[in-house]
């Protein structure tokens, strides 16, 4: 748009503040310009955010048909020949879109197919380890790498598609990456498209090691849904739980139950191994096995472990057992545990599956 031109319309959204790949700061906006006709608006001048009407809604970043300068004004309008209707549509962000994003912006969401387990790590934050899964994702427009943190990470399996909402955008050299935040929601959907061309990225290999355990430490530890904080005092059989470091009053069934430890197995040249355990590697022992009624109990999931002839064990490269089961007969036909299988429990009052890891899903009694 020339700075003399004029655009009269209605103006339907307005974004968040957005920075561009060239660490600039825009929003934009959707202004319908015709009965049927809707054009996407950007402008470059803060400021004149405060002089859009705020609604809610988005649209994805691409070719704009409006583009609003420093110079540019906004007035309100007279009656207009065609009649305010909102679009039909407003596009979802696609993986092009969001590598035309700039760090730390929101995708409220987004559909991506999984292509790749890139790694597994645990890191401390504030203190707390907490486990991080990196996947490579695409849609039809493009790739890119998504972290998925803590109780996520269950509900995401390699080769699905998925629907999550409330990611985040950063910055991994050039490249623009999501990863989810406290805020996010992950579901499975229909099928999502992939570029022509897939790039396959480097991935450290994994190591299998089977034999028997010499030893074992499994910690199940509640924690505060809010502010993530281990609980020590925490009673099952309690309807409610102050949490003990950010003291709010909540019911004992939302504190989620994360994993950590040790297993020590002797391998196929006579050496003890000891590897860190993860917290979904755990959780997906317990499913697999059915020991939702020892969850909480630490000791007797150790007496468990300990108890097997032996086990089979994936290692990542990082040294941290991402999956282990109880190892089958030779030349039987393996079970392994896959630690990506999502984490599920049934609704009965709803009749639906739902992702979840808490103590009501995990205490539940039949």
């Amino acid at each position: 748009m020339l700075d003399d031109e004029v655009v009269v319309g209605h103006l339907h959204t307005v974004s968040p503040m957005k920075t561009s790949r060239q660490s600039r700061r825009y929003f934009e906006a959707t202004l319908q310009t015709g009965r049927e006709a809707f054009n996407r608006v950007v402008c470059f001048s803060p400021e004149k955010r405060d002089e859009f009407v705020p609604t809610t809604g988005n649209r994805n970043p691409g070719g704009f048909d409006v583009l609003v300068s420093s110079s540019s004004r906004l007035d309100v309008a007279g009656e207009l020949a065609f009649p305010r209707r909102a679009p039909h549509t407003i596009d979802r962000p696609t993986i092009a879109g969001v590598l035309a994003l700039g760090p730390r912006q929101r995708v409220e969401v987004i559909e991506v197919r999984v292509l790749q387990v890139i790694e597994n790590k645990v890191v401390q934050v504030q203190g707390i380890p907490v486990e991080l899964k990196t996947f490579e994702v695409c849609d039809a427009t493009g790739q890119t790498g998504l972290t998925v943190w803590d109780r996520l990470i269950l509900s995401v399996e390699l080769g699905k598609c998925y629907t999550f909402c409330s990611l985040s955008t950063r910055k991994d050299g050039d490249r623009t990456v999501l990863t989810t935040t406290p805020s996010s929601v992950v579901t499975t959907t229909g099928q999502v498209g992939q570029p022509a061309s897939i790039s396959v990225m480097p991935v450290r290999g994994e190591e299998t090691l089977r034999g028997p355990v010499t030893g074992v430490q499994i910690v199940a530890k509640p924690r505060c849904p809010r502010c993530h904080a281990g609980q020590e005092k925490l009673a099952v059989k309690l309807s409610t739980h102050r949490c003990e470091r950010c003291c709010i009053v909540q019911r004992t069934t939302a504190y989620v139950i994360t994993y950590s430890g040790l297993l020590i197995v002797v391998g196929g040249d006579g050496e003890e191994r000891s590897m860190v355990l993860t917290n979904s590697a755990v959780f997906g022992f317990v499913r697999e096995r059915f020991l939702s009624v020892s969850a909480h109990d630490g000791p007797a999931l150790e007496e468990t472990v300990i108890a097997m002839p032996e086990v089979e064990v994936t290692i990542n490269a990082e040294g941290l057992v991402v999956r282990f089961a109880e190892a089958t007969v030779q030349g039987g036909q393996g079970n392994i545990l896959e630690a990506e299988q999502p984490s599920m429990s049934y609704a009965r009052e709803t009749g639906a599956l739902v992702h979840d890891e808490s103590l009501a899903d995990l205490f539940q009694e039949d």
